[in-house]
């Protein structure tokens, strides 16, 4: 089988993500689509001479909708980062988004693309919602990266403060990729032994430190872009390995109504299940508070012309 992978929009982060799908093999075919196609044919020309280096090959293709009938994937990761607002409010992007959606869906169905689609950029759960609602594919196929990669921030904060490897912590941040996020402290582990057992801590501060992670690096960046290509190409991996893998990402939640970040049992036909959390009372409150805040964003988008 030829592993075949979209990456829709080419700038900070779709470029970092094809890099990543190239040097590590991801992918055997990758299409390249942006709507400066020289922008496009560009990068795929960096990315040819740098494979020269490497042990593996990756047939690339550039601006070519019709190939996309055979990718397993496609990750969207058009948008304009230069609307996020002040303090890393991620629905400044609401407009832009919506028009690069807007351009991308009908040659995205007309393609024949019948794979799963990946949500890259913002507001993110607010655009898999928009996106589950104007191609009306069966919602398990699309999905957003959400909250995983606020779960890795957390992680790393949590290593840093008790001084242990960030591969032994486990729990999830959930809700949306924003503001209204929160990390569920019930979910959190430290190998087998909870993170309750290691003492009084500042969970405020650590929740904030994976709040705002994004936040500090766009400070100075005025981008982000590693972590968050890291993250989509997990997911990816995911899918065309059928490796039934547990993300906490923006998917559908038939209980909240909306698509929210929250686990999801990734495969070959995008989300196969999502496993139940023993969330506390307060942590269903903050959940519940997430979804409303998504819903009412969502409402904003739709209302655009």
């Amino acid at each position: 089988m030829t592993r075949t992978v979209g990456i829709i929009g080419i700038g900070h982060v779709g470029v970092t993500t094809a890099y990543t799908m190239v040097t590590k093999g991801l992918a055997d075919r990758l299409i390249l689509i942006d709507k400066q196609a020289d922008r496009a044919a560009a990068e795929a020309l960096d990315l040819a001479d740098a494979q020269a280096g490497l042990p593996t090959f990756t047939q690339l293709i550039v601006n070519d909708y019709a190939a996309l009938a055979d990718a397993e994937v496609v990750i969207f990761a058009a948008g304009d980062i230069s609307q996020v607002a002040a303090g890393g409010d991620r629905n400044g992007e609401i407009a832009s988004t919506k028009l690069a959606i807007d351009e991308v869906a009908p040659q995205l169905a007309q393609s024949g693309f019948a794979g799963v689609l990946i949500d890259i950029s913002n507001p993110c759960d607010v655009a898999v919602n928009y996106w589950q609602q104007l191609l009306g594919w069966k919602r398990q196929r699309i999905l957003g990266t959400g909250t995983g990669l606020d779960t890795y921030r957390m992680r790393r904060a949590v290593a840093e403060k008790l001084g242990v490897n960030l591969a032994d912590v486990r729990g999830y941040n959930l809700g949306e990729h924003g503001a209204s996020q929160f990390t569920a402290w019930s979910t959190v582990y430290i190998n087998s032994t909870a993170i309750t057992a290691y003492g009084a801590l500042d969970y405020a501060a650590l929740a904030e430190a994976s709040r705002q992670g994004g936040w500090q690096i766009f400070k100075t960046k005025h981008y982000t872009n590693y972590g968050i290509a890291t993250i989509a190409c997990e997911m990816a991996a995911a899918v065309i390995s059928d490796a039934r893998r547990v993300f906490p990402c923006a998917c559908w939640d038939e209980t909240a109504g909306i698509s929210i970040g929250h686990p999801a049992m990734l495969g070959r036909a995008g989300v196969l299940s999502n496993p139940e959390l023993a969330l506390t009372a307060a942590e269903k409150t903050q959940y519940q508070h997430s979804a409303a805040t998504i819903k009412a964003n969502l409402a904003t988008m739709q209302a655009l012309p």
